[in-house]
């Protein structure tokens, strides 16, 4: 339960077992390479591990693969979200992984199906350019006579074009004494007319001024037959080439049993680049590579056996336990199912430093008491119980799904149990006993909400003076927090005193404590300064820090505000409900949608407000106590593999 230790490792090895050596820790999994960098009095005979060639070609087959899988993707049959869930993915070991990928034949599977896709792209090319002549020639279609006709008549020009459709009026009282003149409507389409005009040469001049006063525009076709027997024939051409794609998609589809084997090899790409990216944090002089790192302590037999078993006695390695104020020391959290599901709240926020504590299993049961009594809804915690209990037994999830429905499924419980303190089932649905009542018993959820909100933030500084005296720093723990204890409990027992009066001796005894507080604060708050104006300015403000506290106890009583609004609207839903089920049938059949529907949506605003909501009460009013984070996360030596569950040997 807590930040998994680790050892530090120098390891000094022969270059040219680097690729065996690699492979080896790739298996072994557990263990995160410094990045190394020349000094400059190590410049002369030390260089970097430098492969651009081997992680570009590498890139280029991840894009192939990744491009293979898209395309045989589509051939993929589609199942539903619950199937999928069911099914999972499947599990193979990295030497399984390995093993399938090395006895696929990559580059033939991939040239085959590039050289189908290029041949039906060239096809789909083909039919865009037959689109567009069908296109051109569509609004021609009823043209009788063959284009290439028209420049055989000696006294007579035909012309076809297009005239603006809004011109057209215009253009036949310009030519109505043009005796020798004829127009015909091919056709109209977007505001054009589309026009054939027969007319004698001798009329030739006043045509064309008429045609270009009202922006007839000559159109060019080559076509040597009627335009209707063109466009069929260029229908065929279309028909033909989408029968060849069919056949082009049926060869594809023929492939598709290797879609798994693509994924698989796109898996084993991404872990040889992990491989070879890992050794360019190396350093190696002509013949030894210089290696740093950690693995964790509880893995260093298994570790020294791997070396052993890879490069014999043909290394020299220093292992020792990390230093804790290492900044460097990469970060693992290791904690029981309950606090591992809260795990990444931690990830999320930032990872604990090396010298810090893992905060989760400290904060895991006050995230899910706060979010129980946020929603704090008996119907709502059974559904989700139950819900992520189900998608628990009966699907298959992997390890990172399976901790984030396990997260869910805590929170049902708290919501349970506080559903029943509040007696509320889908709001008031069913009447139930109730130890408060939100909507009435006011004063008691304030109250409740600032007594967590109390033993929060003093649970906080407590981990804060744990750490101090860990660390052998028992003054730092007496300074900030000790003198804080007193300051507060003294003014909140001043507070409750004016409230609801208390004996008179704890008063005076509590006043002692706040001053004697306050005053240990001023005088130690600013002990880092060095002159006494400064350790006195300083302390002064760190007692103005008090007020901060104020707000933190405010910002609790969003318990009790999130708590009431889905309580509120939950009966707001029912009341509706009520009343509908008081017209009928038709009223009852309404009744019921609106509540499955009104009421699992106010789940949905609940459990969202409460995840929020209880993240920032964790964040804000707990970690600034004690929490710094800015930790390295681990990097394991396997990628997550995005089709595959990779797993242990």
């Amino acid at each position: 339960m807590a930040i998994v230790k680790m050892n530090k490792f120098n390891l000094y090895s022969f270059d040219s077992n680097r690729e065996y050596l690699l492979k080896a820790l790739q298996k072994f999994k557990y263990v995160h390479f410094n990045d190394l960098e020349k000094s400059e009095d190590e410049i002369e005979f030390l260089e970097e591990v430098e492969i651009p060639d081997k992680l570009l070609k590498i890139d280029e087959d991840i894009a192939k693969a990744t491009w293979a899988i898209n395309l045989l993707r589509r051939f993929e049959a589609k199942k539903g979200a619950i199937q999928n869930l069911k099914e999972g993915n499947k599990s193979y070991t990295l030497l399984e992984l390995t093993e399938k990928a090395e006895a696929f034949d990559f580059n033939k599977y991939y040239d085959e199906l590039y050289e189908l896709s290029e041949k039906r792209v060239s096809f789909e090319q083909e039919i865009q350019s037959l689109d567009a002549q069908i296109s051109e020639l569509k609004p021609w279609e009823a043209l009788p006579v063959q284009l290439s006709e028209m420049d055989n008549f000696k006294n007579t020009k035909i012309s076809i074009g297009t005239i603006p459709s809004k011109y057209l009026p215009d253009f036949y009282s310009d030519i109505k004494d043009l005796e020798l003149t004829e127009v015909v409507e091919i056709s109209k389409a977007l505001k054009m007319t589309y026009l054939a005009i027969i007319a004698s040469i001798d009329e030739s001049d006043e045509l064309e001024d008429a045609m270009r006063k009202n922006g007839f525009s000559q159109s060019i076709l080559k076509v040597d037959k009627l335009v209707k027997d063109k466009i069929v024939f260029l229908e065929e051409e279309k028909r033909l080439r989408k029968t060849k794609i069919v056949e082009i998609d049926d060869c594809i589809f023929k492939r598709f049993d290797q879609l798994e084997n693509f994924r698989i090899y796109y898996e084993y790409l991404r872990n040889a680049k992990l491989r070879y990216a890992a050794s360019e944090n190396f350093l190696k002089t002509e013949q030894v590579d210089l290696i740093e790192g950690y693995i964790p302590l509880d893995r260093e037999k298994e570790f020294l056996s791997l070396l052993d078993e890879i490069l014999q006695n043909n290394y020299y390695i220093e292992l020792n336990e990390a230093d804790i104020d290492d900044p460097k020391v990469p970060i693992m959290l290791k904690n029981k199912k309950f606090a591992g599901a809260f795990e990444s709240l931690t990830e999320m926020y930032s990872m604990p430093r090396y010298n810090e504590i893992d905060p989760t299993p400290l904060f895991a049961p006050f995230y899910c008491i706060f979010a129980g009594i946020m929603v704090g809804d008996l119907g709502y915690g059974l559904l989700l119980f139950f819900g992520t209990l189900f998608a628990l037994k009966k699907f298959n999830l992997d390890e990172k799904k399976r901790k984030f429905i396990t997260f869910f499924n805590y929170l049902g419980i708290s919501t349970i149990m506080w559903g029943l303190i509040f007696g509320s089932f889908f709001g008031d649905i069913i009447p139930l006993k109730n130890i408060i009542d939100p909507a009435t018993d006011y004063i008691e959820m304030i109250l409740m909400s600032l007594i967590f909100g109390g033993i929060h933030i003093f649970f906080a500084l407590g981990i804060k003076a744990y750490m101090d005296i860990r660390d052998k720093k028992p003054l730092d723990a007496l300074y900030d927090v000790g003198f804080w204890y007193m300051a507060l409990v003294g003014v909140i027992v001043l507070i409750v005193n004016a409230s609801v009066g208390i004996n008179p001796l704890v008063v005076r005894i509590s006043k002692i404590v706040m001053i004697l507080g306050m005053l240990g604060i001023v005088l130690t708050g600013g002990r880092e300064e060095k002159s006494i104006g400064g350790k006195i300015g300083w302390g002064i403000y760190s007692l103005y820090g008090i007020t901060s506290y104020f707000g933190d106890f405010v910002s609790y009583l969003r318990l009790m505000a999130l708590a009431l609004s889905g309580s509120f609207i939950a009966i707001a839903v029912n009341i509706i409900v009520r009343i509908l089920m008081e017209k009928g049938i038709v009223g009852i059949i309404v009744g019921v949608l609106v509540f499955l529907i009104f009421q699992l949506f106010n789940m949905f605003l609940s459990y969202l407000s409460a995840y929020v909501h209880s993240a920032r009460l964790i964040y804000v009013e707990m970690f600034n106590k004690f929490y710094e984070g800015g930790g390295i996360p681990f990097r394991e030596m396997i990628e997550k593999a995005k089709y595959f569950n990779i797993e242990e040997e």
